[in-house]
Formats: structure tokens, sequence, C-alpha cells
């Protein structure tokens, strides 16, 4: 976009611990950036928002915003990480009005847009199809919300009644989605952040009032994955501030990776509910660490639901203070309400300070002294570095006859390009090989499958 010459080659931001970190600037373009940042701990994360994302030009600065990270490679001591620039760049912001220069910085935005805009044919046209259907299906299910002709239940479509509006809408957009998802996956790495600024533009004034879709792609907390959107899609599908963006939320919640976190939710809790039994088997309480735990889904259905819930006692460890105390209150509540009193301890920790660490040190008690740990969520986003040395951690904290267990979003997720294009909703996928080869070499009894969806891996081991 601007020659080496113009644009300062270092870059500086703040990470969501806000620390503040300066790279070097590999490769910049209008809606991308590719730098070298020294990492020797995991100061960023992919779909994690960098804030005050800083690019100076000579004296001022072109581009001050936030940014979201699509790729970190690590190289050692220093990694390399890509990230899609998501506000404007400010070259009229403070441009010198002398005679011409308003003409150059004209004719350079002109000449990179030429650049800039060479989108696949075929991927317009999908991008178009379902802008013209989406724009005409708001118009006409409007009606819905401006008439009394169709039944309504506090203020809401009749409950059987949307289900019948939205089926047949629903599918068709799901189809365009399904189309989206195969000409996305044909466009060139160096060419995808134009193709994804395209797609936004165009269908982003459609879908961005949907709930799910919103907090997903703004990622307000810093961060995918954060425990509103959990709870989002473990939530009514049909949320929205019309009968048409609730379509579009319960649409999007219908994809592989919503189904396959929902199957996830219940195969962690019926993994507690054996440790439970197997705790009360042996005449004492079972200790549970849980690292990232969110909203804990599967703990307050494990508390809902199982007798022997008194038979663990948790350790929750999430980076975010507003997580654990939303977590907290959601657990105490149930507890309340169920009787089932569990002991559970909430611990403020991230992981960039867990692997600062030295190797063995516990979040907190001693080494080997819990009897399951389990951390679902957190691969997604991490390199296989980072994994390795966490599951290095998880297993040190495993006690005898102890059991560890992870999980990831399978590389055969049929939504990757959908998510990313559309959201801005970046992971880091594995498959059944790809997890195993993280597992550490003493672990024994290693136990890989995946969902019903195929679209969550999971890898459980016991530490000797």
């Amino acid at each position: 976009m601007y020659s080496q010459s113009q644009i300062d080659p270092v870059v500086s931001f703040r990470n969501t611990q806000g620390e503040a970190v300066r790279g070097t600037i590999f490769n910049l373009q209008r809606n991308s950036l590719v730098m070298e940042i020294y990492n020797p701990y995991s100061i960023v994360q992919v779909s994690e928002v960098l804030n005050d994302v800083t690019v100076r030009m000579g004296a001022k600065n072109a581009y001050v915003g936030k940014a979201v990270v699509i790729s970190s490679v690590n190289t050692g001591l220093t990694a390399i990480v890509s990230v899609t620039l998501i506000d404007e760049w400010r070259e009229l912001s403070d441009v010198v009005v002398v005679k011409g220069a308003v003409l150059k910085e004209s004719s350079a935005f002109v000449a990179g847009w030429g650049e800039r805009f060479r989108i696949r044919r075929d991927y317009q046209i999908v991008v178009n199809e379902m802008r013209a259907f989406l724009s005409e299906v708001a118009r006409w299910v409007e009606q819905v919300d401006l008439s009394d002709s169709l039944p309504k239940e506090n203020g809401r479509l009749r409950p059987d009644i949307f289900d019948e509006l939205a089926l047949p809408l629903m599918e068709q957009t799901q189809l365009y989605l399904r189309q989206l998802e195969v000409e996305a996956s044909l466009v060139e790495e160096e060419r995808a952040p134009a193709h994804r600024a395209f797609a936004q533009a165009a269908l982003h004034p459609l879908i961005l009032r949907a709930p799910f879709v919103f907090r997903t792609f703004t990622k307000p907390l810093g961060y995918a994955g954060d425990y509103q959107m959990v709870n989002q899609l473990l939530d009514d599908p049909r949320q929205g501030p019309s009968t048409y963006f609730q379509i579009v939320n319960a649409a999007f919640l219908q994809a592989a990776v919503a189904t396959a976190h929902r199957n996830r939710i219940d195969i962690l809790t019926e993994f507690l509910s054996q440790k439970a039994a197997a705790a009360r088997a042996a005449g004492r309480v079972y200790k549970v660490l849980n690292v990232g735990c969110g909203p804990a889904i599967e703990v307050q259905r494990f508390l809902e639901t199982c007798p022997d819930a008194q038979w663990l006692a948790f350790e929750l460890v999430d980076f975010s203070s507003e997580t654990l105390d939303w977590t907290r209150a959601r657990l105490t509540t149930i507890m309340q309400r169920t009787g089932r009193v569990v002991e559970i301890d909430y611990v403020h920790d991230s992981v960039h300070n867990l692997l600062k660490r030295r190797h063995g040190s516990g979040i907190t008690g001693l080494p080997g002294s819990f009897d399951a740990v389990y951390c679902a969520g957190l691969f997604d986003y991490l390199s296989d570095k980072v994994c390795a040395r966490l599951l290095m951690h998880f297993a040190s904290r495993v006690g005898p006859g102890g059991r560890l267990l992870v999980t990831n979003v399978h590389a055969n997720n049929p939504g990757k390009f959908g998510m990313e294009h559309l959201l801005e909703w970046h992971l880091i996928y594995r498959n059944e090989a790809g997890l195993s080869a993280l597992l550490p070499e003493h672990a024994t009894d290693p136990l890989i499958y995946v969902d019903a969806t195929g679209v969550n891996v999971f890898a459980e081991v016991s530490i000797p």
C-alpha cells in the first residue's frame, strides 16, 4: 500500500492484558498487517482484539485503532503475527493543506483501491445474491412487526408461527452461507483481507444487529468466546430487536460449530458426573481444576442434575474478573436453590502469567493435587508451542490416577471461512493427530474422540 520509506517499521499496540507491545512490520496492506513481536510467552492469541494499534507515516499517525489477530506463528523468542485492521486510516485527518497535497492523497487512495479491489467474481456473486436476499427478507418480514394480523405473545410472534415463518428463510440463508464457504476457501491467503472487508461491508448492515453476530464480531471483552457469547450459544436462539434479526440470529446459531459447542457441554457434564461417582466410590472428595472456565456451563448443569455433586470440589480459573464474578453469582444461586453445597474456589489468573512461572508451579496448591484437570476452549486460540507447555503444566497438577482432558475445534469445521469472513472469528484448528501430538510423552491411556458433529475433538489421558 505504501513504500517502505513512508512507513515507520515499528508498530505499537496494547493487548487484552493492557500490556504495551512493540513489533516490526513485515507486510502492510489497507486491511491487514503482518508483524514480528518478541514473544517468550503468550502475549497475543488468535481472535484477540488489540487496542491502540499505531502505524506511523513520517511524523504523523496514519492508523490508530483496533485490530483482530488472525494468526500467530512462534519462531522461538519471537512470533509472526497477522492481524486484520478494522478501523479507518487517517491520511486526510491532518494533511497539510498546500497546493496538490489533497490531490496526491486522493490519487494514492484510488490507485490503492484498484489494487485492493481484486475480488473473485464468483465470490462477489455469492455475497451480492445473499445481500439481495436478506434485504428482501428484511423488507418482507417487517410486515410481521407492523401488523397485528398474525398471533403474538408479549409483542413477539407466537413461537409456532415464528418457526413456520423462519424455517424456509433460515434454510436459504444457510445455503448462501455454504456457497460463501466454498468461494472463500478458494481465495488466496494474501487476498483474504480484502475479500473479508468486501463481504462485511455488504452484509453487516443486514446481520450485525443479531445479538450473537454482533458480540462475536465486536468482541467487547477483547477476545472471542467470552462468557456472554457462550451463554448466547446455549440460550434461546430467537434473540434480536425485530422478527427479522431473530431469524438471522437463529440461522447463525444453527452453524455446526455452535451445535458442537452445545455437544461439548453435554460431554463435559458427563465427565464430571463420572468423576463424582468415582469419588463417592472412593469415599473421598475429588478435586477438579478447570482452566479458562468462562461461565462454567457444564458445572452449572452438573450442580443442577448430579445427585453426587458434593463429592467434587472445584478450582475455576479465568483471566477475566468480570467472567469470574458472573460465574460465582450463577453457581451460588444454583447451590442455594438445589441445596447441593460444593466447594468452589475462583482464581483470577491468565495463561500469560501461568507460562511465566517455573514449570511445575501451580496456580494454587501443591503439584499433583487434582484428581481431574480440564481445559475446554483455550486451545482453539493458542499455538502448538503454548498448548504443549500448558499441557505439561496441567499434567503436573494431576495426582496419581487422575485424568486430564482438553478440547479443540476440529480441522474439518465446515463453517471455518464464514466465521472468518463475516465475524472475524479465527481459530487454530487441530484434528485427532494434531491434538495427540501435543500430549505429554509420559501420559498413558489416551482416549481421542469427537462429538456427534465431528467438529469438536477431545483428548483424555492419565498421568502416572
